[in-house]
């Protein structure tokens, strides 16, 4: 077969799927990896494709915009897909771990199924999840500070973030309202991302925890890319193509 040949099966594999991985291509086509990475790179000159080592994704995505609601009504929405998620999240999480929790209500819901643990220490930039934690009598609770904000419920600004970068944590969750495969993970509100990021760079085992309807969506500013996150933690409509961008990415699905 002539490489014209091969790349043009290659492009309708990827405009019918959405993915390929470079193994199977091998086996398909009956040639070495390395060709099948060069077939790659070059429709990825004249396609929306994305190349990765371990196969490629076409980027089909159109992502939509979304706005803050008021945190009485976000509470209410999806909240048996958020309740879902919550559970697979703390049974992650062990005795003595360190863990931050950024904010939202996936996140405060985690507080709910923890059982009957020890003792953890626990990161938060939430005023709600703090409130509640404060209840959890084997929780340490360490909260940076920072300026509050009150349609978020999060503190945030310098002081928040150079406290953050003199701790350390094994675990976080951490929940977003916007989740793009082109344009990773977004938020609405700027002044918040440096904060974000700080929580991210201090945690060593990072999972996503988003319903849904969070992805597909874009906001102002970016924080993160998807490719970032060791597990996406979802709920049982979590999108195909995000599953196959997670296969090809080695980032678990939970």
């Amino acid at each position: 077969m002539l490489y014209v040949e091969r790349r043009q099966k290659i492009l309708e594999m990827l405009t019918q799927t959405g993915s390929v991985k470079v193994a199977e291509l091998v086996d398909i086509f009956n040639v070495d990896a390395t060709t099948i990475r060069r077939d790659l790179k070059e429709l990825a000159k004249n396609y929306d494709i994305h190349v990765i080592y371990g196969g490629a994704y076409y980027k089909k995505e159109k992502a939509s915009g979304v706005i803050e609601i008021d945190p009485l009504e976000k509470r209410m929405v999806n909240l048996e897909k958020k309740k879902m998620i919550a559970k697979k999240a703390a049974a992650l999480i062990d005795n003595g771990d360190t863990i931050v929790l950024n904010n939202g209500v996936t996140a405060e819901l985690i507080l709910e199924d923890l059982g009957d643990l020890e003792s953890i220490n626990l990161i938060t930039q939430s005023l709600t999840i703090a409130a509640k934690a404060t209840t959890k009598p084997f929780i340490n609770l360490y909260m940076p500070g920072g300026k509050y904000r009150p349609l978020s419920g999060m503190f945030y600004g310098d002081l928040a973030e150079d406290t953050i970068r003199q701790l350390s944590a094994n675990k976080i969750f951490f929940g977003i309202l916007c989740v793009s495969i082109n344009n990773g993970i977004t938020h609405p509100f700027i002044e918040e991302i440096s904060v974000l990021r700080s929580l991210l760079d201090i945690s060593q085992q990072k999972y996503l925890i988003a319903d849904s309807s969070k992805f597909g969506k874009v906001s102002l500013g970016r924080v993160v890319e998807l490719e970032a996150f060791d597990a996406l933690i979802v709920d049982d409509e979590f999108p195909d193509m995000y599953r196959e961008f997670a296969e090809l990415n080695d980032i678990e699905i939970i």
